[in-house]
């Protein structure tokens, strides 16, 4: 067949095809598939940078990838429940294709842009800004009605990420001699953290706050805040003459009495009372530390000791009564060694890094020893202490003068 005769032919099949794509009906579809809000630094409102995003991922091992259910016409992004938005967020939504978007502005519909900021504020539990939109179908027969909002939620029993101490919540005494901390974790109040200053006053009056041997440092942290510097100092004359020559900076939860520091050597181990009840399962310790041990470790004596010192970092959860329900808590001369530990995180002498010139970090796990149940442990049936010391054998006066732990960023996961 010639070209000449396929001409109408070809002319006719582009007709019908136009035809049909003229016929192709509108979509009927008024959907959002797709929302997002932007922050400059997300972590700070959000626990994960995904969170950003809403909808639910298409699965677990892809959370930035999600969707928006189409059964779905409240579209929340749920912060941290610590986290404040004040005023206008830029919001992004991406809709059914050839759909049109509006936003509800005093019950007009506005044509919306996406990225245009708008005021999305949740500054407290049920206290947020509820934006309205409505998405119409490209046939413009059908539409949709979505509500938008950023919303906090209620403070949980147990933080994401774990109970994090950063140490910043320090003054000095009521005399200005020496460092007291309160714990600033709002999941943790009433934790208690103690150390040995008090009885290092007894021995050193004289001292000023730095020379003590648990120290605040305001701005020697990991991020440049606050972090706590542990330092083994020579007691002077009054430690000599009651064969105390040393005192390990110490930092730990608990409590330590004074009265009985300067007792002897089992008096000073009974001064530290280690721990407090804990309804959570520890885990995990981490952290950062950096630690320099100081020239000579000494013992009690004063005699030079044939190796190097090092510091100690640990936690224990502990059973906190005795076979007849008596309440127990440990000190000095049983926090590593009670038949009532149940569970021990603790930096290994031989991974301790002594060349002191920069953050590291830690990371330990908690091993237990005698299974525990969720409701005993619920019910307040384990104490629990972390501790942090410059010289390791500091409970028993041995250890270098000069030994020096710096500790910040600490964080103790719990299983719930």
């Amino acid at each position: 067949m010639k070209l000449r005769s396929l001409l109408p032919l070809l002319g006719l099949a582009l007709l019908l095809l136009q035809g049909c794509m003229a016929d192709e009906p509108a979509n009927a579809e008024c959907d959002i598939e797709k929302c997002w809000v932007h922050f400059d630094a997300p972590e700070t409102i959000f626990y994960h940078d995904y969170d950003t995003l809403a909808g639910e991922p298409i699965s677990v091992d892809r959370p930035n990838d999600k969707i928006i259910p189409t059964s779905v016409d409240s579209i929340v992004f749920t912060t941290r429940w610590d986290a404040q938005v004040v005023g206008n967020v830029p919001l992004f939504i991406e809709v059914t294709q050839g759909a049109k978007l509006f936003r509800l502005v005093d019950g007009q519909e506005v044509p919306f842009v996406s990225g245009t900021p708008v005021d999305l504020s949740a500054t407290a539990v049920d206290e947020h800004a509820e934006q309205r939109f409505i998405v119409r179908s490209e046939d413009g027969k059908w539409s949709r009605t979505y509500r938008i909002s950023i919303q906090v939620p209620p403070m949980p029993s147990y933080p994401p990420g774990g109970f994090l101490f950063k140490f910043d919540g320090y003054e000095l005494n009521k005399g200005n001699q020496y460092y007291v901390w309160n714990e600033t974790n709002p999941f943790l109040s009433d934790t208690q953290w103690a150390n040995g200053n008090p009885g290092f006053r007894m021995s050193k009056s004289s001292a000023k706050p730095e020379e003590y041997p648990t120290v605040a440092v305001a701005d020697g942290g990991v991020d440049g805040g606050p972090c706590l510097k542990l330092t083994t100092r020579d007691t002077g004359g009054f430690g000599l003459m009651v064969n105390m020559r040393i005192a390990a900076g110490n930092h730990f939860i608990g409590s330590f009495d004074v009265g009985q520091a300067l007792n002897g050597q089992a008096g000073a181990l009974a001064a530290t009372r280690f721990g407090q009840p804990f309804t959570h399962k520890p885990t995990r310790l981490t952290g950062y530390y950096k630690f320099t041990p100081g020239e000579v470790k000494q013992d009690r004596a004063g005699k030079p000791m044939d190796e190097q010192d090092i510091c100690d970092i640990y936690c224990v959860f502990y059973k906190n009564t005795d076979a007849e329900g008596k309440q127990v808590q440990l000190d000095g001369a049983n926090v590593l060694s009670s038949e009532n530990i149940v569970g021990l995180a603790r930096l290994k002498s031989e991974d301790v890094d002594t060349h002191g010139d920069r953050w590291l970090p830690f990371d330990l796990p908690v091993i237990y020893s005698t299974e525990v149940t969720e409701e005993d442990v619920k019910d307040a049936h384990y104490s629990m202490t972390i501790c942090f010391s410059s010289s390791i054998d500091g409970a028993y006066f041995r250890g270098a003068v000069g030994s020096e732990l710096w500790i910040d960023e600490v964080t103790l996961e719990c299983e719930y």
